[in-house]
């Protein structure tokens, strides 16, 4: 089993021990790869389509065709145990999940259109650096949920 995570961009310095916490947390579990990919401009000086299109280029080149879930405010909503089923559901089809989050400026509408699910924390919007800590922490979640594993940090 191997889960990856696309974003564009690089964690914030005061949101890395965070990422640090899970990615341990999370290897007793399974592989983990969080990849950044570049983000597609300055937004106070470049065109937002033009952000997007090259996000979207940088995100769909680490894809290389596959199957992905994107983290994304119109998705699905779940409770912590769906998306332990989620996770538990997607392993018995594949042994990799591939998630993707958006930069700073959403997510181009081609990537919102080819993924195969897509999942929504809260109708509240958050930056991506705190999506992937989010993800990373309900991952962890997950694989205590399917363990029966007490969780409480």
């Amino acid at each position: 089993m191997k889960i990856e995570i696309i974003i564009p961009g690089k964690i914030s310095k005061h949101l890395l021990p965070a990422q640090e916490f899970y990615e341990e947390k999370i290897s007793r579990f399974t592989k983990l790869d969080i990849s950044f990919v570049p983000l597609g401009g300055d937004i106070n000086t470049t065109d937002p389509k033009v952000i997007l299109s090259k996000e979207a280029e940088y995100i769909s080149r680490k894809l290389r065709e596959r199957k992905y879930t994107l983290i994304d405010l119109w998705g699905k909503q779940m409770s912590s145990e769906e998306f332990a089923q989620y996770l538990d559901k997607s392993f018995l089809k594949d042994s990799e999940l591939v998630f993707v989050i958006g930069g700073p400026l959403g997510i181009d509408e081609s990537l919102r259109k080819k993924a195969n699910e897509k999942i929504s924390f809260s109708k509240m919007t958050f930056t991506h650096e705190m999506c992937l800590i989010l993800l990373l922490e309900q991952i962890f979640r997950g694989f205590k949920i399917l363990r029966n594993e007490k969780y409480h940090y």
